[in-house]
């Protein structure tokens, strides 16, 4: 009949729409999964961290002695321990004849002692002010060894050389014993003030 026949093409017509919609509707759900997918991996992929740091230790020429990734854990060795050892003895123990070389020297001590090596650092420089001596006398120090004496403590021996008035008035030989605590720097001001964390 007509009017079947008009059923048949309206359904046709309408179920290709109908059919249609639900593709474009299965399609998009699809992206929105894919789009999610995507999305999870990408976060994934960020929060591990493939950029590796990489140390490169030079000579004093500039040559590369020993690359490495950089470790959180890491340790510094008895010869950079004591590099940093002889430098706060002469940073403390000498005398130039600038009061600011002086002033910096000092303040670049106290980023390696801890809260009580600071007040003995206090103490000491109340006790022996070195800007007193400032232009009246210079001590030139020269550190001649600095060798492990247990697990926590380095024995520095280094030679102090007292000038009065540009002419050479004593040479001392001196000993001390530091302890030391090494700890990991937690900020960019600690990193770049003392980078291994040696205190």
């Amino acid at each position: 009949t007509p009017y079947q026949r008009a059923a048949q093409v309206w359904d046709e017509r309408i179920g290709a729409s109908r059919l249609q919609a639900k593709n474009w509707r299965t399609m998009a759900f699809g992206s929105l999964i894919l789009s999610a997918g995507f999305a999870t991996a990408l976060v994934v992929q960020s929060a591990r961290g493939t950029i590796v740091p990489w140390v490169v230790q030079v000579d004093r020429l500039g040559q590369a002695q020993a690359v490495a990734p950089a470790v959180a854990d890491y340790r510094p060795t008895d010869p950079q321990i004591a590099f940093h050892l002889a430098r706060f003895i002469e940073q403390v123990r000498s005398i130039p004849a600038d009061a600011i070389i002086v002033r910096q020297n000092w303040l670049r001590a106290y980023d390696f002692a801890t809260d009580r090596g600071a007040m003995a650092l206090n103490d000491y420089a109340r006790s022996n002010d070195p800007f007193a001596k400032v232009g009246r006398q210079q001590i030139a120090v020269d550190v001649s060894s600095v060798i492990r004496a247990s697990p926590d403590s380095f024995r520095v021996a280094w030679v102090e050389r007292r000038y009065e008035n540009g002419q050479l008035a004593e040479t001392t030989r001196w000993t001390a014993i530091l302890t030391i605590v090494v700890q990991i720097p937690r900020n960019a001001d600690r990193l770049r003030a003392n980078p291994l964390g040696i205190y």
